[in-house]
Protein backbone atom coordinates (compact mmCIF):
# COMPACT_ATOMS: atom_id res chain seq x y z
CA UNK A 1 0.00 0.00 0.00
CA UNK A 2 1.27 3.29 -0.91
CA UNK A 3 0.94 5.99 2.17
CA UNK A 4 2.63 8.94 -0.01
CA UNK A 5 0.94 11.17 -2.02
CA UNK A 6 1.80 15.10 -2.85
CA UNK A 7 -0.37 15.96 0.11
CA UNK A 8 0.96 13.55 2.68
CA UNK A 9 4.80 13.51 2.23
CA UNK A 10 5.56 15.64 4.74
CA UNK A 11 2.96 13.80 7.75
CA UNK A 12 4.57 12.36 10.43
CA UNK A 13 5.53 8.35 9.43
CA UNK A 14 2.87 5.88 9.78
CA UNK A 15 2.93 2.93 12.42
CA UNK A 16 2.95 0.09 9.45
CA UNK A 17 5.97 2.20 7.81
CA UNK A 18 7.77 2.52 11.86
CA UNK A 19 7.28 -1.18 11.83
CA UNK A 20 8.66 -1.97 8.86
CA UNK A 21 11.49 -0.16 9.62
CA UNK A 22 11.80 -1.97 13.30
CA UNK A 23 11.74 -5.13 11.89
CA UNK A 24 14.68 -3.72 9.00
CA UNK A 25 16.74 -2.29 11.41
CA UNK A 26 15.84 -3.70 14.77
CA UNK A 27 16.01 0.12 15.88
CA UNK A 28 13.10 1.96 17.35
CA UNK A 29 12.18 5.12 15.02
CA UNK A 30 8.98 6.47 17.39
CA UNK A 31 9.17 10.06 18.66
CA UNK A 32 12.05 11.05 15.61
CA UNK A 33 9.54 12.55 13.93
CA UNK A 34 10.28 10.90 10.98
CA UNK A 35 7.95 12.27 8.07
CA UNK A 36 6.33 9.76 5.55
CA UNK A 37 8.71 10.50 2.74
CA UNK A 38 11.85 10.02 4.91
CA UNK A 39 10.41 6.77 6.25
CA UNK A 40 9.59 5.40 2.57
CA UNK A 41 13.00 6.16 1.74
CA UNK A 42 14.45 4.63 5.14
CA UNK A 43 12.80 1.28 4.22
CA UNK A 44 13.98 1.31 0.46
CA UNK A 45 17.71 1.53 1.48
CA UNK A 46 17.29 -1.08 4.56
CA UNK A 47 16.17 -3.27 1.89
CA UNK A 48 18.63 -2.39 -0.29
CA UNK A 49 21.19 -3.30 2.56
CA UNK A 50 19.55 -6.41 3.43
CA UNK A 51 19.63 -8.07 0.05
CA UNK A 52 23.04 -6.89 -0.51
CA UNK A 53 23.88 -8.91 3.43
CA UNK A 54 22.37 -11.87 2.48
CA UNK A 55 23.82 -12.49 -0.94
CA UNK A 56 27.07 -11.96 0.08
CA UNK A 57 26.72 -14.12 3.37
CA UNK A 58 24.86 -16.98 0.73
CA UNK A 59 27.03 -20.20 0.76
CA UNK A 60 28.94 -20.91 -2.34
CA UNK A 61 28.10 -24.01 -4.22
CA UNK A 62 30.90 -26.51 -3.54
CA UNK A 63 33.17 -27.04 -6.43
CA UNK A 64 32.14 -30.71 -8.43
CA UNK A 65 35.09 -33.09 -7.54
CA UNK A 66 37.23 -34.98 -10.47
CA UNK A 67 35.37 -38.26 -9.10
CA UNK A 68 31.81 -36.79 -9.38
CA UNK A 69 32.11 -35.33 -12.93
CA UNK A 70 33.20 -39.03 -13.81
CA UNK A 71 30.47 -40.67 -12.10
CA UNK A 72 28.14 -38.59 -13.51
CA UNK A 73 29.50 -38.26 -17.39
CA UNK A 74 29.79 -42.17 -17.11
CA UNK A 75 26.84 -43.15 -15.73
CA UNK A 76 25.05 -41.07 -19.01
CA UNK A 77 27.86 -43.19 -21.46
CA UNK A 78 26.72 -46.59 -19.62
CA UNK A 79 23.55 -46.13 -21.98
CA UNK A 80 25.88 -46.90 -24.66
CA UNK A 81 27.52 -49.54 -23.07
CA UNK A 82 24.37 -51.57 -21.89
CA UNK A 83 23.36 -51.33 -25.38
CA UNK A 84 26.37 -52.66 -26.80
CA UNK A 85 26.05 -55.64 -24.54
CA UNK A 86 22.30 -56.26 -25.66
CA UNK A 87 23.65 -56.68 -29.25
CA UNK A 88 26.66 -59.04 -27.91
CA UNK A 89 23.90 -61.19 -26.45
CA UNK A 90 22.36 -61.62 -29.67
CA UNK A 91 25.37 -63.51 -30.92
CA UNK A 92 25.50 -67.11 -29.72
CA UNK A 93 27.99 -70.35 -30.49
CA UNK A 94 29.04 -73.12 -28.43
CA UNK A 95 32.68 -73.23 -27.52
CA UNK A 96 33.83 -76.89 -27.24
CA UNK A 97 37.23 -78.34 -25.36
CA UNK A 98 40.38 -78.68 -27.41
CA UNK A 99 40.03 -81.64 -29.72
CA UNK A 100 43.81 -82.18 -29.54
CA UNK A 101 44.09 -82.47 -26.35
CA UNK A 102 40.34 -84.12 -25.45
CA UNK A 103 40.39 -86.78 -28.02
CA UNK A 104 37.61 -88.74 -26.56
CA UNK A 105 34.88 -86.77 -28.29
CA UNK A 106 32.38 -88.12 -25.46
CA UNK A 107 34.78 -86.37 -23.04
CA UNK A 108 34.77 -83.41 -24.77
CA UNK A 109 32.76 -80.83 -22.55
CA UNK A 110 30.87 -77.68 -24.46
CA UNK A 111 30.01 -74.14 -23.40
CA UNK A 112 27.78 -71.72 -24.26
CA UNK A 113 29.41 -68.48 -25.55
CA UNK A 114 28.12 -65.28 -25.88
CA UNK A 115 29.07 -62.24 -27.97
CA UNK A 116 31.84 -60.72 -30.48
CA UNK A 117 35.17 -62.23 -28.38
CA UNK A 118 37.23 -61.85 -25.54
CA UNK A 119 39.71 -59.41 -25.24
CA UNK A 120 40.71 -56.24 -23.50
CA UNK A 121 41.92 -52.63 -24.13
CA UNK A 122 43.59 -49.71 -22.86
CA UNK A 123 44.06 -46.54 -22.56
CA UNK A 124 47.04 -44.98 -23.68
CA UNK A 125 47.81 -41.40 -23.17
CA UNK A 126 50.19 -38.95 -22.15
CA UNK A 127 51.59 -40.41 -18.99
CA UNK A 128 53.02 -36.48 -17.39
CA UNK A 129 49.63 -35.89 -17.54
CA UNK A 130 48.37 -35.94 -13.45
CA UNK A 131 44.37 -35.65 -14.75
CA UNK A 132 45.10 -38.57 -17.26
CA UNK A 133 46.86 -40.80 -14.09
CA UNK A 134 43.43 -39.91 -11.93
CA UNK A 135 41.16 -40.46 -14.78
CA UNK A 136 42.60 -44.10 -15.32
CA UNK A 137 42.41 -44.63 -11.61
CA UNK A 138 38.98 -43.61 -10.87
CA UNK A 139 37.76 -45.29 -14.26
CA UNK A 140 39.50 -48.66 -12.00
CA UNK A 141 37.91 -48.52 -9.04
CA UNK A 142 34.40 -47.99 -10.42
CA UNK A 143 34.72 -49.83 -13.85
CA UNK A 144 33.88 -53.56 -12.23
CA UNK A 145 32.01 -51.85 -9.09
CA UNK A 146 29.78 -49.19 -9.26
CA UNK A 147 29.66 -49.29 -13.24
CA UNK A 148 29.00 -52.76 -13.37
CA UNK A 149 26.07 -52.34 -10.65
CA UNK A 150 24.43 -50.05 -13.20
CA UNK A 151 24.99 -52.62 -15.88
CA UNK A 152 23.76 -55.71 -14.06
CA UNK A 153 20.47 -53.28 -13.07
CA UNK A 154 19.71 -53.51 -16.55
CA UNK A 155 18.80 -56.93 -16.42
CA UNK A 156 16.17 -58.65 -14.65
CA UNK A 157 16.97 -61.02 -12.30
CA UNK A 158 15.53 -63.91 -14.42
CA UNK A 159 18.24 -62.73 -17.32
CA UNK A 160 20.64 -62.47 -15.26
CA UNK A 161 20.15 -65.83 -13.93
CA UNK A 162 19.40 -67.67 -17.33
CA UNK A 163 23.26 -66.44 -18.14
CA UNK A 164 24.70 -67.81 -15.01
CA UNK A 165 23.06 -71.22 -15.53
CA UNK A 166 24.52 -71.66 -19.18
CA UNK A 167 28.08 -70.94 -18.16
CA UNK A 168 27.86 -66.98 -19.16
CA UNK A 169 27.29 -65.15 -16.29
CA UNK A 170 26.53 -61.47 -16.98
CA UNK A 171 29.21 -60.30 -15.25
CA UNK A 172 32.11 -62.37 -17.26
CA UNK A 173 30.68 -61.03 -20.62
CA UNK A 174 30.56 -57.50 -18.96
CA UNK A 175 34.34 -58.08 -18.05
CA UNK A 176 35.51 -60.06 -21.25
CA UNK A 177 33.88 -58.77 -23.96
CA UNK A 178 35.74 -56.61 -26.22
CA UNK A 179 33.06 -54.96 -27.51
CA UNK A 180 31.99 -53.92 -24.48
CA UNK A 181 35.27 -53.01 -23.16
CA UNK A 182 36.12 -50.72 -26.29
CA UNK A 183 32.79 -49.07 -25.58
CA UNK A 184 33.31 -48.08 -22.01
CA UNK A 185 36.65 -47.37 -22.56
CA UNK A 186 36.23 -44.90 -24.99
CA UNK A 187 34.25 -43.12 -23.13
CA UNK A 188 36.37 -42.89 -20.59
CA UNK A 189 39.16 -41.61 -23.47
CA UNK A 190 36.91 -39.10 -24.15
CA UNK A 191 36.20 -38.13 -20.78
CA UNK A 192 39.94 -37.88 -20.39
CA UNK A 193 40.30 -35.54 -23.70
CA UNK A 194 37.58 -33.27 -22.41
CA UNK A 195 39.83 -32.12 -19.27
CA UNK A 196 42.39 -31.80 -21.75
CA UNK A 197 44.63 -34.76 -21.65
CA UNK A 198 46.48 -35.38 -24.58
CA UNK A 199 47.68 -38.04 -27.00
CA UNK A 200 44.70 -40.48 -25.99
CA UNK A 201 44.31 -43.46 -28.18
CA UNK A 202 42.63 -46.37 -27.39
CA UNK A 203 43.55 -49.76 -28.24
CA UNK A 204 42.22 -53.05 -28.57
CA UNK A 205 44.05 -56.38 -27.67
CA UNK A 206 41.75 -59.64 -29.03
CA UNK A 207 42.48 -63.10 -27.70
Amino acid sequence: MNYISENNAEKLATRKQLWAIYCLSKKDYRGQNLTRSDASNLIQRLKAEKDANETQSAPKPKKTTLEQEFIDYMTDKMQGVISTAKKALQIKSIVEDDPNIFTDEKKRQKYAFFGFGCGITIIDFDKRSKVGKQIKELSAKHQMTTFMNLFLNAFTKKEQNYFASVGAPLTAIYAQDIAINNTYDSAVAQFMRNKGVKNVIVRNYYD
